[in-house]
């Protein structure tokens, strides 16, 4: 009889736990379907609305009247829906509507609850607020915005500085002035903390945006403000929409400050405004102990593009830098024919290999080989000679592509031979190639034997260094 009963209590369990496991799986499937239904409803929902606000924004754009019900539609409901559509239409809006977009979000309610909710006290609902009272633009909001400038979080302060660089008014560039200044203060354990303050560049922006209008009051701190400040205040400088005089002379004072950075913003600054009076300072600050104020002055000097600056410009192509290297040959490339003869003499007179690799790849942009490959057979005394020179010291240096061009397709058979005579002795597979195409099928006879015999030269010294170099092994 146990054994009985045991068995019948475990029928009993396997049948409830069979019927609660059936009970489990419909009720499931039952939410699912109910989910689904309901989910698929409340997209139609949204598709719905979306059409609506879309149409009702392209007829506020193309300067229809919208439907009143829409207008009145917003004030009930904030919807995310409305709120991208506001933002694409904020974007694409001209001059004339514009302003209706802001009206119609004044009158929805849209600004006043903005403006409550920046007063909220979650950070992210106050960020949210800061970025859309700014792309709306209402005037009512700049109270609100400069408020937030000091706020506890960080976040909301970048947001706020930039929410307020999409307007000019006099309230706002002290405000950003004020918080500029922010960056040297001190509290009694040391300096600020970098996670209460705003990052220098979301200020600077901000004061790039203020236009001329923000001139005048930096110049004062260029001079005598901490070093962060004067860093932001020579990069707004730099977008100076009309530098003045006092400008000029702020940055060229800036170019002596003590901080290495802003001296490379300083010159960074002079070369945008291409203030002409800034080369020879510019120039000597091509000897500055910092690379990278080196770096600017040569980009500010080939913006100037001034013929003062090829010689400091050339000697700059033997910086122990290759960014400053690269910077003076971009520089001299802007000057272009001005500097050739500067860099031909360089050429011959450096000693620094990448220096003159650096002035062979620059003259590979100018007429200049071209023009010594014509003047190879020239009836002036030397001047043949003075150009074979030139294209021998470039050809030393790689630069064969021109050369091998002009031999095999030059009309002339003297200046042939000459490129000839430049070529021979340079092992590449290149060179090896053209000589061949020439030693098989150059009209002149000459040509022809000028390219065999360099060719027999050119194998036997190839043979020559392996035999050295074998023995040496």
């Amino acid at each position: 009889m146990g054994l009985i009963d045991a068995m019948d209590l475990w029928v009993t369990a396997v049948r409830w736990s069979a019927w609660s496991a059936a009970v489990t799986a419909a009720a499931a499937a039952a939410l699912s379907v109910a989910w689904r239904v309901a989910r698929r409803g409340v997209l139609a929902r949204r598709d719905r609305r979306r059409e609506r606000y879309r149409a009702f924004f392209e007829g506020l754009l193309s300067d229809q009247a919208p439907p009143a019900s829409i207008i009145d539609g917003p004030r009930r409901v904030m919807d995310g829906v409305f709120l991208g559509l506001l933002a694409d239409a904020l974007d694409r809006a001209d001059a004339a509507s514009r302003p209706r977009l802001i009206a119609l979000c004044e009158r929805s309610g849209y600004v006043a609850r903005f403006r409550r909710a920046a007063w909220s006290p979650l950070w992210w609902r106050r960020a949210h607020a800061a970025r859309w009272l700014g792309r709306l633009g209402s005037p009512e909001s700049v109270s609100d915005l400069i408020r937030l400038l000091d706020d506890s979080s960080y976040h909301v302060r970048c947001v706020a500085v930039g929410a307020l660089a999409l307007w000019r008014h006099p309230r706002i560039l002290s405000a950003l002035l004020k918080t500029l200044d922010h960056m040297r203060e001190r509290t009694p354990w040391g300096a600020l903390p970098r996670r209460y303050r705003v990052p220098i560049g979301v200020v600077t922006d901000a004061l790039i945006a203020q236009g001329a209008s923000a001139v005048a009051p930096l110049l004062p701190r260029l001079q005598s403000g901490p070093r962060p400040v004067r860093e932001a205040v020579a990069e707004v400088l730099s977008w100076s929409p009309d530098p003045h005089p006092r400008v000029r002379a702020a940055l060229l004072g800036a170019l002596r400050d003590d901080d290495p950075e802003v001296r490379a913003r300083a010159a960074k600054a002079l070369g945008k405004i291409a203030y002409v009076g800034a080369v020879v300072p510019l120039a000597e600050a091509l000897s500055d102990g910092t690379w990278f104020v080196r770096l600017q002055a040569s980009r500010a000097l080939g913006a100037i593009a001034h013929p003062r600056a090829i010689a400091p410009l050339v000697s700059a192509l033997t910086d122990e830098y290759w960014q400053v290297r690269a910077a003076a040959a971009d520089a001299l490339r802007r000057l272009g024919d001005l500097a050739v003869p500067a860099l031909t003499h360089c050429l011959f007179t450096s000693r620094d290999r990448y220096a003159k690799e650096q002035i062979v790849e620059e003259l590979q942009r100018t007429a200049l080989i071209q023009e010594q490959i014509d003047a190879l057979d020239e009836a002036r005394p030397g001047a043949g000679f003075a150009a074979q020179r030139l294209l021998c010291e470039i050809a030393r240096h790689g630069a064969t592509r021109i050369l091998l061009e002009a031999l095999r397709r030059h009309p002339k058979p003297a200046v042939r031979l000459r490129l000839i005579d430049i070529l021979e002795g340079h092992g590449s597979h290149q060179v090896v190639a053209a000589l061949h195409d020439v030693m098989n099928g150059d009209a002149d006879a000459g040509v022809r034997e000028a390219a065999c015999r360099a060719l027999t030269i050119g194998g036997r010294d190839h043979a020559g260094r392996n035999t050295a170099q074998g023995r040496a092994a």
